[in-house]
């Protein structure tokens, strides 16, 4: 389809330019009239041609969290002052700065002009927006209260955005400390450690087993250095390809919930977004059991998933949410407790919101508290590698002394 540059005034004057793609200059023309745009000039072109799909699938921009969530602001925002959805639409497409966003806004608006409910043109582009957002939308269009939505949904989004900030800030010392490790270990591995070797070789005398050992990892280093690339790429395809069946990913969540410091972290987290996207589903309206099956795919972890599957089941058969999530492995006391409390007081929706807060509050402590916590262990696990190369090299070094002085 021909692509069109074009320059035009709004109801009130305001110059709008952009570009626009259109069958022909009379189709631009009646779809700028239909934004309440008053054209000055059209111009074929104005855009570069296309790369061929797998070199534009490599250079891709990518959209982040952040555009996402400034989108859902000021949509809601502009949707609550009672701008028209699609007039919306084409404002925040003139001011998002990122090419493939401005492409998916752009695809939205014309997909809602051209009869598409809102929710089914976010729902066309899963991997910027996802399911959850996409049924969160569908309530908000149907409870008439899109502009609350949007609002929650830029809430959460930011919420997650920013624990995944903390866990990352809170990480990175750790990773430059067994970073400069493994450099170190590398650079004696090729460099040092071969020196050391030649001159004990030179003494002949009887080297302790810590010298044997790092001689020997040196000389398989240094001589098949390839094939500890080729073990290490092996052994992530097989991480990921077994990541990606079903059971193992079964397997590999299940670890990750029991990960020393790492694991309650994760959980706090999971109960979290449990908490907060069932209270936002169910304060938008949505029935309670496609609630809890929206939030079985929303917590990302397969173990939390099937529980809550689970819990979905005994409610569809009459019961209660919070005596099926009793028997849940992983739902604290205190959960059930708010949730019990919600459902007879009839406010289950604030009391998930409160559940939601609390363990906001207990990730924020931990991830504070994890670089504190990290560092002891760092410092063991530098102390006994630190120790073992000491003695490897150093505990030769008397032996040859004694034989020097004889």
């Amino acid at each position: 389809m021909p692509s069109f540059q074009y320059r035009a005034r709004d109801r009130q004057g305001v110059l709008v330019v952009g570009n626009m793609d259109a069958a022909s200059r009379t189709e631009l023309e009646a779809s700028l009239d239909k934004l309440g745009l008053i054209p000055l000039s059209v111009v074929a072109g104005g855009r570069k041609a296309a790369l061929p799909p797998f070199l534009d699938a490599l250079f891709k921009e990518k959209v982040n969290d952040r555009d996402v969530i400034l989108f859902s602001r000021q949509l809601a925002t502009l949707f609550g002052a009672g701008v028209p959805l699609t007039r919306a639409l084409f404002t925040l497409e003139r001011q998002i700065q990122s090419k493939e966003f401005v492409s998916v806004v752009k695809q939205i608006r014309e997909d809602v002009e051209g009869g598409s409910s809102f929710s089914g043109a976010i729902s066309r582009h899963p991997k910027v927006f996802g399911e959850l957002y996409a049924n969160m939308i569908e309530a908000g269009e149907a409870g008439g209260i899109l502009d609350n939505v949007l609002e929650r949904l830029a809430s959460m989004s930011e919420k997650n955005a920013e624990n995944r900030a903390k866990v990352k800030a809170a990480t990175l010392y750790p990773k430059i400390v067994l970073g400069a490790i493994a450099i170190a270990i590398v650079i004696l591995m090729n460099f040092v450690i071969p020196k050391f070797a030649k001159l004990y070789a030179s003494f002949q005398v009887e080297l302790p087993l810590p010298t044997k050992i790092l001689i020997k990892a040196s000389n398989a280093f240094t001589s098949y250095w390839y094939l500890a690339i080729v073990i290490v790429a092996a052994a992530v395809l097989g991480w990921k390809t077994y990541a990606a069946t079903k059971e193992g990913r079964r397997t590999l969540d299940a670890i990750r919930l029991k990960v020393p410091i790492f694991g309650p972290l994760l959980l706090k987290s999971m109960l979290s977004r449990f908490s907060r996207v069932l209270g936002a589903l169910y304060k938008s309206g949505l029935p309670i059991l496609q609630s809890i099956d929206i939030v079985s795919r929303a917590v990302e972890n397969t173990v939390l998933a099937v529980e809550i599957k689970k819990i979905e089941d005994e409610v569809r058969a009459g019961k209660g949410l919070a005596e099926p999530m009793s028997r849940a492995a992983h739902f604290p006391p205190m959960v059930v407790q708010m949730v019990t409390v919600g459902e007879d007081t009839g406010n289950l929706d604030n009391m998930l919101d409160k559940v939601a807060e609390y363990y906001d509050g207990e990730v924020d402590n931990t991830i504070r508290n994890l670089t504190t916590t990290l560092e002891p262990i760092l410092l063991a696990f530098i102390f006994v590698i630190v120790l073992f190369i000491a003695l490897a090299i150093f505990l030769p070094m008397w032996d040859i002394l004694k034989i020097v002085r004889r």
